[in-house]
């Protein structure tokens, strides 16, 4: 095994296993069983929406996905990502948004459409809130 490839492999891991020792930090709960499960189940409500985030209705399908009450999926979600599911979500949208408007296939509002804003000015609103320039922008 090149030493290279390994110590790339040691520092990744040891990275990984780091934000998983600060995310069960923030957890507050007195067992770390407790705080394990809560944070594997977290993982598991966060990959849903990675793959999923187009086609997500609400706060309570993912909490069914992970088996958790929606008031402590939430309350639980907010506390380890220190962002909402919902801003979590519009991040997911607003990043591939960028994607689409920087390839060009579409104009603005058939972004927005695909991505699942309600309306192209709520659309604009939050895109540049996130990305400090409008999407019309990113046409030119």
């Amino acid at each position: 095994i090149p030493k290279e490839w390994f110590y790339e492999l040691c520092e990744a891991i040891i990275y990984q296993e780091y934000y998983n020792y600060l995310a069960l930090r923030e957890i507050s709960s007195t067992r770390a069983a407790t705080r394990k499960e809560i944070l594997r189940r977290l993982n598991l409500a966060r990959e849903y929406i990675d793959s999923n985030f187009l086609r997500i209705s609400g706060i309570k399908q993912i909490a069914e996905h992970c088996n958790m009450s929606e008031y402590h999926f939430y309350r639980r979600f907010k506390e380890v990502y220190k962002k909402t599911p919902y801003q979590y979500i519009t991040e997911h949208k607003l990043q591939l948004a960028k994607q689409m408007l920087i390839k060009k296939d579409m104009n603005v509002s058939e972004v927005a459409r695909y991505c699942g804003f309600n309306d192209i000015f709520s659309f604009s609103k939050s895109f540049k809130s996130f990305f400090s320039v409008s999407p019309s922008a990113l046409l030119v």
